[in-house]
């Protein structure tokens, strides 16, 4: 009989680990916690105009219930341009942990974010809940440090949705990356999906959108 999710003490007792060892803490869930990003959308056209938009975005965990046994939390998304405006709802999510998973319904959609226990390559199908195609996320560089703009992050991971390059060489990327670092949660997410021109010069990019997500600040309302 296997018992995953024991740990056996003794002869005969029977211990469940602890949530850090699970890896629990890579996804806090509290009420009230808040969490703001800044975000650079640059997006490359066929005309060869490109656009940036510069934005600050702002979760809040504001609100539970209890559906099938699982404690869902309700976070609600703010947008600004900059710190001077004032914040307006964009959309809401919610999110929930369970002993396995950690799941974030983005627009509607479930994705499985997080496998527990966590484990160096691990690997799982991010879209099992819901009625996309099979998409495998992988763990790489659990418990490392990242560091963006200077500011180190201990006890990081990060999540691999897509790594795609095709064959072609280097005519289409399609890279998309989340790092949880623990006891903060989702700190940075980077999403390439690009097409290079095959006739221009190495790497000119044709068309396609650069996304990028950067933790600047976290704290509890009031």
């Amino acid at each position: 009989m296997l018992l995953p999710l024991l740990l056996v003490i003794g002869c005969n007792e029977l211990m469940a680990p602890e949530p850090e060892g699970l890896g629990y803490d890579y996804f806090p869930l509290t009420i009230g916690e808040f969490r703001i990003y800044d975000v650079e959308v640059i997006n490359y056209n066929l005309d060869g105009s490109i656009s940036t938009e510069v934005y600050q975005l702002k979760e809040v965990v504001a609100d539970s219930s209890i559906a099938s046994g699982e404690t869902s939390f309700r976070l609600d998304r703010y947008r600004r341009t900059d710190a001077l405006e004032a914040w307006v709802i964009d959309s809401v999510w919610s999110a929930r942990r369970n002993t396995y998973q950690a799941i974030v319904v983005e627009n509607n959609v479930p994705i499985i974010k997080l496998s527990f226990p966590l484990a160096e390559d691990k690997t799982w199908d991010g879209n099992a809940m819901n009625s996309r195609d099979f998409d495998e996320f992988e763990i790489k560089n659990l418990g490392k440090t990242f560091q963006f703009d200077s500011i180190d992050y201990p006890n990081s991971l990060e999540m691999l949705k897509e790594n795609l390059v095709d064959s072609g060489g280097f005519t289409v990327k399609d890279y998309n990356l989340e790092v949880f670092s623990s006891d903060l949660g989702l700190i940075y997410r980077l999403d390439e999906n690009l097409v290079y021109c095959q006739s221009c010069t190495p790497f000119t990019i044709e068309e396609g959108v650069k996304y990028e997500q950067k933790l600047v600040e976290i704290g509890k309302v009031n």
